[in-house]
C-alpha cells in the first residue's frame, strides 16, 4: 500500500522533491503542538526502506520531513522556533548556512506545506508547496536542520517519536 501511495503522489506531481526520490516512503506521522493544546501543523517524514535511527541523520541517508500547517505563521515566528532547537554553538559554515535557510522563510495559512528534503546529490532543499525556497550543500547540514525535529534535542520529544518510532534503532 505505502509503494502504490508514492507511486500515486509522484505520479500526480504533488511532491516534486518525491518525484526525484521515488524510493522515499512514508515511515511516520505526528502532529505538533504549541503550548501542548493548539495543533500548528502536520508532519509526515519519508525515508528509503531499511533506513535506521542511527543513520537518519547522516550525510548519506535521503530525507524528505513534510510540515502542513493548519495556522498562519510569519517567517519570524519559524526562524525563533527554529533558534530553539538549534545549537548554540554552530561551526561558521553551518551557522552561515542556516542564515541563508532562515532568509527564505516566508509566512505560510492554513493548508500551506513546507517539505525539507535531502538527497547526497542535491543537499537540503526548502519548498514551499512544492516550490524551491532554498538549496544547500554544505556537509552537515542536513543534521543540523533535520535535528530540530529529529534530533537529540528536538523541539518535541512527541513529536520525534511519532516521526522515527517505527524505524529500527540500528541494523540488524
Amino acid at each position: 500500500m505505502k509503494r502504490l501511495l508514492v507511486f500515486i503522489f509522484s505520479g500526480l506531481g504533488l511532491s516534486s522533491g518525491l518525484a526525484q526520490a521515488v524510493a522515499l516512503q512514508p515511515i511516520g506521522q505526528a502532529t505538533g503542538y504549541w503550548a501542548g493544546l493548539i495543533p500548528v501543523y502536520d508532519a509526515t517524514l519519508w525515508a528509503q526502506p531499511g533506513t535506521t535511527q542511527t543513520d537518519l541523520l547522516s550525510d548519506q541517508t535521503p530525507l524528505k520531513l513534510e510540515l502542513c500547517y493548519r495556522v498562519g505563521l510569519t517567517e519570524k515566528e519559524f526562524i525563533e522556533a527554529a533558534d530553539q532547537a538549534l545549537p548554540k554553538q554552530l561551526p561558521v559554515a553551518l551557522r552561515l548556512a542556516t542564515e541563508r535557510l532562515h532568509q527564505h522563510y516566508e509566512a505560510v495559512q492554513p493548508k500551506d506545506c513546507y517539505e525539507l528534503a535531502y538527497q547526497p546529490e542535491t543537499g537540503v532543499q526548502l519548498r514551499l508547496n512544492n516550490e524551491l525556497k532554498y538549496q544547500d550543500r554544505t556537509q552537515g547540514f542536513k543534521a543540523v536542520y533535520f535535528g530540530i525535529w529529529l534530533g537529540d534535542t528536538p523541539l518535541s520529544e512527541a513529536v520525534k517519536t511519532d516521526l522515527t518510532d517505527a524505524l529500527p534503532t540500528t541494523s540488524n
